[in-house]
């Protein structure tokens, strides 16, 4: 019969900012030949020793450009002056750099830099930061940072865990960003609801929920009339009709076969249309560079020198698919015609969250329908659905998200994430290998009493693709917050990791050390959530149990696997040391077999002497849920 002890006394820690600054003081000189000739600061090192700036702001634009959202908000915060003497960085790449640095000039933002070095330090250093898809998974975001996360668009298509295929362990990144978030943008309720089904953690998300139309939603509203004209001047000189063609990505297809569709499309609308017409295409990035217009009579790429959003208000009319671009569009009133000759097959393979064939715009199926529904120009009435999906636009969009870098909430529509009183379990499995450790697990997560307890299981997205065929369908069956197991080191950590697993050090002066580098991990990967019982439930990895059991949950529980033990008994050092120093730092250390107790006991402490948890059935896992919660 499984039996379940409960032991109360674990060992605490707390991060201790200070504490860890005096001990890199202190190591340094035990690893200065090992660092001093090319130390490269990590994430870690930033994080002890960069104060934040509360004057500082890093944003993450799609695209890691400054064009869309990116665009509306660094007018205000450069030009405005309650920005004034802020330093505002912005995220580029090596193929953007160049580009993002001639438009910060062409606009006049002299308080923005554009980023492509020196990044982990400044995520360190930041107080405010601000992202249309996530930062970097390295990121450790520190007490007193505040996350904007805007997300990219309406959600047309299924995301995240409920995303069709076996796909749910690939969520790390985003899911760790939304855990981080201080404000999540939602442009609409249809968003919010999404967002809040798609990931499966908006019961431990501490953001506040901002209903706020999108930054760049709100720049179409600002266009002067006068604007308009202007830029159709520039792009339609002789007074053309001009329409714009915003595709999506199609993943069922190659970039050879898009090509391919996208090309014969192109075709078709350039014989047919007369020169009273052009239509300005702006395709997606894998193959927009692949496509040449210039041999088009009737078509253009969009014009490089004006802003994208900027160019739409001076369209008669926008043809789209799939892209959540026709909700941005749908605030100006004007024709939208949805190009759906491939639906079936793209609802299929994506999935999609509403179905828009029910949606008022006009509807596309042949190249033919295509130009008479454009030449017809717009007849149906979208009154109701741009009520209810543009509802929160006002031309001030970009500056009420910025009141929120000044500090000021004053007027802004927020909302609580929907939060719940029940305890908060998660069951850390690195790989859902094959074994009864999983096929334990997976019988277990089916009958967990899910109105008591909100339960995920915790994996590793890289390791897990080994392992589809055992992890799936439980990984489907239950909530999941995936991460990643690249722990990284500081430029003293490594070194004394080094030292020790050489056997040049012992594990207590160690460790002493290290502990303030493996109690970051759990920030890293689940930012500062709090769960009432954390259970590292199967890994072998000596890193991610020490990490793990110096998480900030109320309760935690360690098994020791067979696996493990057998390891254990083969001469392995490290991981005899990380079980031992886990084992303390958690409520309940448990083993499958009553008679791998006294091999358990050889490598624990007096404290769990007649303690050690028999465990070997759903009964019991139940046991150890309840006696934690």
């Amino acid at each position: 019969m499984d039996k379940v002890f409960f032991v109360p006394e674990a060992d605490s820690f707390q991060i201790n900012p200070e504490e860890a600054r005096r001990l890199r003081r202190q190591y340094l000189p035990r690893v200065i030949k090992t660092v001093v000739k090319n130390r490269k600061w990590s994430i870690i090192d930033h994080f002890y020793d960069r104060k934040i700036d509360e004057k500082s702001i890093l944003i993450r634009a799609l695209g890691v450009s400054v064009r869309g959202n990116a665009q509306y908000v660094l007018n205000i915060l450069n030009h405005d002056d309650r920005f004034k003497g802020y330093k505002i960085y912005v995220r580029t790449s090596k193929e953007t750099h160049e580009t993002v640095k001639e438009y910060i000039k062409q606009n006049h933002w002299k308080r923005t830099k554009a980023l492509d070095k020196h990044y982990n330090c400044k995520m360190e250093q930041c107080k405010y930061f601000l992202t249309e898809s996530f930062f970097p998974y390295s990121w450790i975001k520190k007490p007193g940072q505040v996350l904007i996360d805007t997300w990219h668009g309406t959600p047309l298509k299924k995301l995240g865990i409920v995303k069709n295929g076996d796909k749910a362990h690939l969520q790390a990144i985003q899911q760790k960003n939304f855990l981080c978030a201080d404000y999540f943008l939602y442009p609409n309720k249809f968003t919010r609801d999404v967002m809040y089904d798609s990931y499966g953690i908006v019961s431990l998300m501490q953001a506040k929920a901002l209903m706020l139309g999108y930054p760049r939603t709100g720049g179409l509203l600002q266009i002067t009339d006068e604007r308009k004209a202007e830029i159709r001047r520039q792009v339609a000189p002789n007074g053309e009709k001009v329409y714009a063609y915003m595709p999506t990505f199609r993943g069922y297809l190659s970039d050879e076969e898009t090509i391919n569709r996208e090309k014969d499309l192109l075709d078709h609308i350039d014989r047919s249309f007369t020169d009273q017409e052009i239509l300005y295409v702006n395709l997606h990035h894998h193959i927009g560079q692949a496509l040449d217009c210039s041999a088009y009579a009737h078509i253009r790429t969009f014009p490089p020198l004006i802003d994208s959003y900027e160019f739409l208000t001076a369209t008669d009319a926008l043809v789209s698919d799939y892209s959540s671009v026709f909700f941005d569009y749908l605030i100006l009133g004007k024709q939208i015609v949805l190009y759906l000759e491939d639906y079936e097959t793209y609802r299929q393979y994506q999935g999609l969250n509403m179905d828009i064939e029910t949606l008022p715009f006009d509807k596309a199926y042949t190249p033919d329908e295509l130009v008479e529904m454009l030449r017809r120009g717009k007849t149906y009435d979208d009154s109701r659905i741009r009520e209810e999906l543009c509802g929160y636009d006002s031309p001030d969009n970009a500056e009420k998200l910025c009141q929120i870098f000044a500090g000021d909430e004053t007027g802004l529509v927020l909302e609580e994430h929907p939060h719940n009183t029940k305890k908060k379990v998660i069951f850390y499995t690195q790989c859902c290998r094959e074994g009864r450790e999983t096929s334990l697990l997976a019988e277990f997560s089916k009958q967990m009493d899910k109105e008591t307890y909100d339960y995920w299981i915790g994996c590793d997205t890289e390791k897990v693709k080994s392992h589809l065929s055992s992890a799936y369908p439980m990984l489907h069956e239950s909530a999941v917050i995936t991460s990643d197991e690249k722990i990284k080191f500081s430029s003293i950590g490594g070194p004394v990791r080094k030292k020790y697993r050489s056997g040049k050090m012992d594990f207590d002066t160690a460790i002493t050390y290290l502990a303030h580098e493996y109690a970051l991990v759990p920030i890293q990967e689940y930012g500062y959530t709090k769960f009432d019982l954390f259970v590292i439930y199967d890994t072998p990895n000596p890193d991610m149990i020490l990490a793990l059991s110096l998480s900030g949950a109320e309760h935690k529980a360690l098994f020791i696997t067979d696996a493990m033990l057998e390891a254990v008994a083969g001469g392995d050092t490290i991981l005899r040391d990380a079980i031992g120093f886990a084992a303390d730092h958690c409520n309940v250390v448990a083993v499958s077999r009553e008679d791998a107790l006294e091999q358990a006991a050889g490598i624990l402490s007096d404290r769990w002497k007649d303690k050690i948890s028999v465990i070997d059935s759903i009964d019991g896992l139940n046991k150890l849920v309840e006696s934690c919660c």
